[in-house]
């Protein structure tokens, strides 16, 4: 089952990151739908011998599978995929390890769906909690996306830093790790809008709005200029929210 996968063969003994790398492939297989929940993974030796890896490094990637929800080991039962609903979604390497799924519009989609949830809610805290140095920082980064850029990818960075200094901005411990989704959601995202509008100069009045209401320390005015963009943006990617 592994052994016929090329990506396997290439990683080489020495490699300090091979226990990630071994756990990335797996965790993908199991985010394809390649091991059903529920299937048992091979016995060790039968994985060793496939992989070609000392048993250290193997039950290194393991046991990141199992910090990250993807499988539970249990004496005498074997190895076991695990349901998607104890996968750590919102981690960043989990996130990765799905970005070769069948369905990236979907994925992109359900992504948006949480970025429409949560970043009104960070950008109001934000203009009530954000001190004036990080208001400050939030005016910044939209300055930095307004200039020409010399690159698409400098461009896409500007947007996403100006989201995540909203995030930080609203000092909630919890909405902290949102910040991989919305990257993500960006990432993904931007390419596409890039390539329809011809860059991010449709959207920069949106983006301004957040930032004045922000800076203003009007909670409503922000949330309400989050939304706004928010659902243009997936209005122009996915069509009419619900659809």
């Amino acid at each position: 089952m592994f052994g016929s996968n090329g990506a396997l063969k290439a990683f080489a003994s020495g490699d300090r990151g091979l226990p990630a790398q071994i756990a990335a492939e797996i965790g993908r297989r199991i985010t394809l739908g390649e091991l059903k929940p529920g299937s048992v993974l091979p016995k060790e030796s039968e994985m060793l011998q496939n992989l070609r890896v000392s048993r250290t490094t193997l039950r290194e990637a393991l046991k990141i599978l199992e910090t990250k929800g993807f499988i539970s080991a249990k004496p005498r039962a074997g190895t076991r995929v695990r349901p998607p609903e104890f996968w750590n979604t919102l981690d960043p390497i989990v996130l990765s390890w799905q970005g070769h799924a069948d369905d990236q519009e979907g994925l992109v989609q359900e992504l948006f769906e949480i970025r429409l949830a949560i970043e009104p809610l960070a950008a109001s805290l934000a203009a009530l909690r954000g001190s004036d140095l990080e208001h400050l920082q939030i005016r910044a980064a939209f300055d930095a996306m307004a200039v020409e850029h010399a690159s698409e990818h400098e461009a896409m960075e500007t947007d996403i830093n100006f989201h995540l200094q909203i995030i930080r901005a609203a000092h909630n411990r919890f909405l902290l790790p949102v910040s991989s989704v919305i990257r993500a959601a960006l990432t993904i995202s931007i390419p596409k809008t890039f390539k329809a509008f011809g860059g991010m100069q449709h959207s920069l009045a949106m983006h301004e709005a957040i930032a004045v209401a922000i800076g203003k320390r009007d909670a409503t005015a922000a949330a309400k200029a989050a939304e706004t963009l928010l659902s243009a943006t997936y209005e122009r990617n996915f069509g009419s929210i619900g659809r």
